[in-house]
């Protein structure tokens, strides 16, 4: 995807944030936001997430999920911006540490 972004959509690489750490998408997007808000990124402005039509098909009803793991959402979707990218907000939520999961950052 990162690859995807610079070449189709001339990104630069330095404007490309990569999680690293999650195991499945709910904890992507929550590592994520945290990262967004670590660094300072305005929350009312949206970050676009990138992946496959049929992952982000998944992402669009990932709300109930995010609840059942995690307890809480720690984002908000915005608009679909075609078929492998999203609109994504930062909630302040993502910042709730879950000391039962042993690869909480």
């Amino acid at each position: 995807m990162k690859k995807y972004l610079m070449d189709v959509w001339q990104i630069p690489e330095s404007a490309i944030i990569i999680e690293p750490h999650a195991r499945h998408t709910t904890t992507n997007f929550r590592n994520a936001a945290r990262i967004m808000f670590r660094n300072g990124f305005p929350v009312e402005k949206a970050a676009v997430v990138t992946s496959s039509f049929s992952h982000l098909n998944f992402v669009e009803g990932m709300d109930s999920r995010c609840l059942r793991e995690l307890g809480y959402v720690p984002y908000r979707l915005g608009k679909r911006l075609n078929e492998r990218m999203m609109e994504f907000f930062s909630l302040q939520e993502s910042l709730i540490i879950q000391p039962t999961e042993p690869i909480d950052p």
